[in-house]
This record gives structure tokens, sequence and C-alpha cells, in this order.
């Protein structure tokens, strides 16, 4: 990088990085719960559906095939609307798919929603502090799941553009895979120079995320500097426990274990809370301009 080098690209994961995701998925499973119960299905559960959705992603892994977590919770939840109709009536019916639409996005919609009611401490002073220290800053989100910045009027001014591993031309490849991350630098570049082929050239990146595997490692592989945002000071998914409602097999858990593990090589800089995110991203542009 030359001498006086600036930030140009600053990208953040979202779940674990923002704001916390376990109560944010919590919050939007009571609201489809709430719209299943609202159009009749007494029956349906939250639990249901999770089960609904650990039995299709089990047989997913056996015949190696992928879909997008979209269609994997709309799959689980017209398993769980099935389920509840068969106990009732002792029929099989069908439920349309209108009906699992609206109960998607009753989730979908409480999901924005919570997320931008349960930003971490300081997220908002760190997005401003850094958007008024580099004039022309392009700042996004990327990141494997339906969560979108553009969509929270708390987060919305501060982000230019989101990619999502559920996007049309990047899905398959979401995180770890760089291919997510090269989608985000045709972003960048079409923002700047309304062509997707410059990429990020010898300007600075920096992307910050809370896993070792998916953000550090995978960001660093694609030319980031890599912050790891560890909140919680205990390496964060490392000793490999999951949240309640994860529904990720085993084997997925351990290989991201083991990329994790490799990617400590890949940490520019590490950070317990948001609020040390502007001095971290000094440190490392005073390192680029030494």
């Amino acid at each position: 990088t030359q001498p006086g080098a600036t930030l140009a690209l600053l990208t953040f994961d979202l779940d674990d990085t923002l704001f916390p995701i376990s109560p944010v998925v919590e919050d939007a499973n009571v609201a489809m719960v709430e719209a299943m119960e609202n159009l009749g299905y007494r029956g349906a559960t939250q639990d249901g559906v999770l089960k609904a959705t650990r039995k299709i992603r089990t047989e997913l892994a056996e015949r190696d095939e992928a879909i997008t977590y979209t269609d994997l919770r709309k799959r689980a939840v017209r398993a769980e609307l099935e389920r509840d109709i068969s106990i009732e009536s002792g029929a099989n019916f069908e439920v349309h798919s209108s009906v699992v639409e609206h109960v998607f996005d009753a989730w979908l919609d409480a999901r924005q929603k919570s997320a931008g009611r349960r930003l971490f401490p300081g997220a908002l002073e760190m997005l401003s502090a850094v958007k008024s220290q580099y004039p022309g800053l392009v700042i996004g989100a990327i990141t494997n799941g339906r969560g979108d910045p553009l969509d929270m009027p708390a987060l919305a001014p501060y982000f230019d553009f989101c990619v999502s591993g559920e996007d049309e031309g990047v899905f398959p490849l979401r995180k770890p895979h760089r291919g997510i991350y090269d989608a985000a630098l045709q972003r960048y570049a079409e923002l700047e120079t309304g062509s997707p082929i410059d990429g990020i050239g010898d300007a600075v990146w920096v992307h910050v995320g809370d896993d070792l595997a998916n953000d550090v490692g995978a960001s660093a592989a694609s030319g980031a500097y890599a912050i790891w945002f560890d909140m919680t000071d205990e390496g964060g998914e490392m000793d490999g426990a999951r949240p309640i409602w994860s529904t990720a097999t085993p084997e997925e858990v351990e290989r991201r274990k083991r990329l994790a593990d490799k990617a400590k090589d890949s940490v520019s800089a590490r950070v317990m809370n948001l609020a040390e995110l502007p001095d971290a991203i000094d440190t490392i542009l005073r390192s680029c301009n030494s």
C-alpha cells in the first residue's frame, strides 16, 4: 500500500457483530408462531419448526444438496403447518404457498426490526465516527443470512450496500467461500467506478466480524485486513458451543472449528467492543503507511 493510504472500504458481518443474533432470532420466531396461530394453526410451534429444519438439513447433507436459508425456513414452516393439519384433521393436506410466504414474511420483518432495536452498545457512535473520519468511505455488509442494514432505519444511513449469501449470483458461495467477498468487491467497484471489473485495487479494505472462519480467514484470503470482533474474549465459537436454535450439523461445526483455528494467523486486529474499532482501523492504516 502506498504512503498516505486511507480507508476506502469497510465491511461488516452482521449477526453477533453489530447485534446479538440469539435474541433477534428468538424475537423473529415468536412472530412466526404468532403468524401461524393467527392463521388458525394453533398446534404449530417453534420447536416443531426447529425439528423440521434439522431433519431437512440432515437430508440435504446426505444428498450433498444446498438450498438457501430462506428456502430451508420455508420448507420447515410448511412441514410444521402440514403436521398441525394432520394432527387436527387426521388427513394430509398441502399448505398453499401464500400461507408459507405470509409466515416467512412475518419472521423476516420481525428479524429486521429486532436487530435494529438490539444493536450492540456503541454501534451507531462507531459508524458515525468512521464515516466522519474517512470522507468517501464506502461501508457495506457481508452476511450469509437475511439481515439487511438497509432495512433497519437506525443502520441504513451508514451503509452503502449489503451482500448476502442468499443473493442471486452469490448463492451457494456463502462464507467462508471467497465468492461472497468477490461479490462485495464488485459492488464496491460499481459504486466507485461504475464497473465491477476494477475491484479494490490498492485501496485499503477492512472487514469486521465475530467468526474466525467466516469473517477473519475468509476476508483476509480475499485481500482484506481482518478485524476480529471477539466480544466474549473467549474465542467466539471455538469451544463448539451452539445456540439452541442452531441447526448446523455436527460435521459443519467441526469443519468450522478447524477453519477457525487456521484463521487465527489472519487477524490484523482484535477488538472486544465496537468503541475500539476506530483505533484498531487507525493502527492498521499506520502500519500500511510505515
